[in-house]
């Protein structure tokens, strides 16, 4: 009789990032460098994607104008690292666009990771240059065993 293989089910562990813009005005300066520390569940993390809360900024551009002219809006990018509860880096530090979910299925649109959680501490630190803070949640794709 061959062994049984443990069924897998995906959890999924939200984290949530500067929430405090969507109900108070506080001066975005403060908000613009942070981190957040929070335990990823039991499982292999498989992925991790960036949802914003805040709604795509309009430039008032026309098509075909400069970039120049983008900087007095409010353009910023935001540097996004994690770090596992050891400090070991889960990911290098890039863009939170690269965090964006992109086109595709579900599942397609996940930054990939590959590692082991027994209940891990994960820090995301972000700093933002330019003038808009960051406001919404990474969400962690977890396989977790499932005992049923």
């Amino acid at each position: 009789m061959l062994p049984q293989v443990p069924k897998m089910k995906k959890i999924y562990k939200r984290i949530k990032i500067n929430k405090d813009l969507l109900k108070t005005n506080l001066p975005p300066e403060e908000l613009l460098q942070n981190e957040v520390s929070d335990t990823i569940p039991t499982g292999k993390v498989i992925g991790v994607y960036f949802i914003s809360y805040m709604p795509p900024m309009d430039t008032g551009m026309r098509t075909g104008e400069t970039m120049s002219r983008l900087v007095p809006f409010g353009i910023s990018q935001t540097d996004i690292t994690l770090k596992d509860s050891r400090g070991h880096l889960l990911t290098e530090t890039t863009d939170i666009k690269d965090y964006e979910h992109k086109s595709g299925g579900y599942n397609e649109g996940f930054k990939e990771l590959d590692f082991e959680s027994k209940n891990e501490r994960v820090t995301i630190s972000w700093e933002t240059l330019g003038n808009r803070p960051i406001c919404g949640e990474f969400i962690f794709e977890i396989e977790a065993p499932n005992p049923c």
